[in-house]
């Protein structure tokens, strides 16, 4: 059986830097989003359930279109979004808010209901070395039945502050454990520690961790 790859948008809020403007643009994405008939389908909008290294607990949106081509094709093209919606009030979006937006495609059905996930936005590779160090025990953590990773590679296409730089997301099987494992020895000691420095020497990462919602 063919499996069916779908596009989504990985957006992270780094900063807000007009609050009440930007919040003023909301009911306009609530709009887009029900008009859009359920091509634009956020499978989650809101902060993460917990941070680490250079996680921000701003919003994050994960949302999901048909195709990697509409995902691609509705951001760089569609008026009804931008300027529609980003730009409500007739300013930038880059006026009112900061975004690593990316772009990518995954098999669909990777979000399940209650499972933890570990979503890590890279925003900077500090040590290629040293990440190359890291890699084979990561490979053998993920082999040993640890998590189950999604995406790892950088993204499809990039907007306003995202990088083109790896995106990895991990699934366990609730939240619990999905920060029971990043808190972990066998993450922590183990596997970046193969690096023999901080991760923060390593690369700069927003991680973030999310429990999906129940869609019933």
């Amino acid at each position: 059986m063919r499996e069916i790859t779908k596009g989504y948008w990985f957006v992270a809020v780094q900063d807000v830097l007009k609050p009440d403007v930007w919040k003023s643009c909301l009911p306009a994405w609530e709009q887009y989003v029900a008009s859009s008939k359920g091509i634009c389908n956020p499978i989650y909008f809101g902060p993460p359930a917990a941070t680490f290294e250079s996680g921000i607990s701003k919003t994050m949106a994960i949302v999901e279109f048909p195709s990697l081509e509409q995902a691609a094709n509705i951001r760089a093209e569609d008026k009804a979004y931008n300027p529609g919606m980003i730009e409500a009030d007739g300013t930038s979006v880059e006026n009112k808010v900061i975004r690593d937006f990316r772009i990518t495609d995954i098999p669909s059905g990777w979000m399940k209901p209650g499972h933890g996930y570990w979503i890590v936005w890279v925003r900077e590779i500090k040590d290629k070395e040293s990440l190359a160090k890291v890699m084979p025990v990561w490979e053998e953590y993920v082999a040993s039945g640890a998590c189950i990773v999604h995406h790892l590679r950088p993204p499809h296409a990039i907007y306003e502050d995202g990088r083109m730089l790896p995106l990895a997301i991990c699934e366990f099987p609730s939240l619990q454990a999905a920060i029971d494992a990043r808190n972990s020895k066998e993450y922590n000691q183990d596997v970046i520690g193969a690096a023999g420095k901080p991760v923060e020497e390593i690369a700069t990462r927003d991680f973030r961790i999310i429990e999906a919602p129940n869609t019933n």
